[in-house]
C-alpha cells in the first residue's frame, strides 16, 4: 500500500510540476490542490473562507471520516464540499462539489450554461438528453494548465469513454466517484457542469472540480 501510494504521489509531482501559469479554475472561490492547512499560491483555505465566503456562510463542518472533508452551506440553497487527499499528499482538495437548487426560481437552462461558459470556458464535451419534460446536460472542462501532452491524452481517452447513455446522464447527479471515473477516465483533471431543467427552467445544478489522479491517493477507483 506504501508503495502505491508513494507512486501516486509522484506522478502527481511530475504531472503537476509543468503546469502553465493559467488562472486556476475555481469553484466558491477554491481551487482544485487547496490544502486543509497549508497555502496554495500564497493562500489559505481559511482566508478564502474567512475573506471571500463569510458574508454568505451559513454553517461549515469539517468531517474526519472516512475521508477528510467540509460539508459547508450557504445562502441561495448552496451546498459545498471539498474532499481532501491523503496526508502523504499534503491533504489537498481532490473534489470540490457544489450543488443549487432553484426551486421556485425563474432561470431559462440557456443562461446557466451561459455562465458556465463564461467562467471556465468553451466546454470540452457535452451530453444532453431531452425527455418531455425535462431536460440533462452534462458539458465537461479540462483545467486550462494542463500541459499539452496530458491534455491531449485525456481528450482521446474521452473519445472512448465519455458516451453516457440517457439513464446516465438523468442520473449523473447521483453518481459517486467509481461511477464517474467510468466517463471521465482515472486521469481526468477539470471542471464537470451537471444541469437539470424542467418544464424549460432550471431545477438544479452541480459544479464540480475534480482530479481523479489525486483522487485515488484515498479512493480505490479502478479496482474491482
Amino acid at each position: 500500500m506504501k508503495r502505491l501510494v508513494l507512486g501516486i504521489v509522484a506522478l502527481l509531482a511530475a504531472s503537476h510540476a509543468t503546469l502553465a501559469e493559467e488562472p486556476r479554475q475555481r469553484v466558491m472561490s477554491v481551487p482544485l490542490d487547496m490544502p486543509l492547512d497549508d497555502a496554495l499560491d500564497g493562500e489559505f483555505l481559511e482566508g478564502i473562507y474567512e475573506e471571500k465566503l463569510h458574508d454568505i456562510l451559513k454553517d461549515s463542518v469539517l468531517i474526519e471520516a472516512p475521508i477528510q472533508h467540509i460539508e459547508s452551506h450557504f445562502t441561495e440553497d448552496r451546498y459545498l464540499e471539498l474532499w481532501f487527499s491523503s496526508a502523504e499528499d499534503g491533504r489537498r482538495v481532490f473534489w470540490a462539489h457544489l450543488t443549487q437548487s432553484f426551486e421556485g426560481k425563474d432561470m431559462k437552462p440557456e443562461a446557466a450554461l451561459a455562465n458556465f461558459e463564461a467562467t471556465f470556458g468553451k466546454p470540452d464535451r457535452i451530453a444532453e438528453v431531452k425527455g418531455e419534460l425535462s431536460r440533462y446536460w452534462i458539458l465537461l472542462k479540462l483545467d486550462p494548465r494542463l500541459p499539452e501532452q496530458r491534455r491531449a491524452t485525456i481528450l482521446k481517452q474521452l473519445d472512448a469513454s465519455f458516451k453516457p447513455t440517457p439513464d446516465q446522464i438523468g442520473a449523473f447527479g447521483l453518481s459517486d466517484m467509481r461511477s464517474r471515473v467510468k466517463l471521465l477516465t482515472p486521469d481526468y483533471r477539470g471542471a464537470v457542469f451537471f444541469l437539470t431543467a424542467f418544464k424549460g427552467k432550471v431545477a438544479s445544478m452541480q459544479t464540480d472540480l475534480i482530479d481523479m489522479v489525486r483522487a485515488q491517493s484515498v479512493l480505490n477507483l479502478t479496482t474491482p
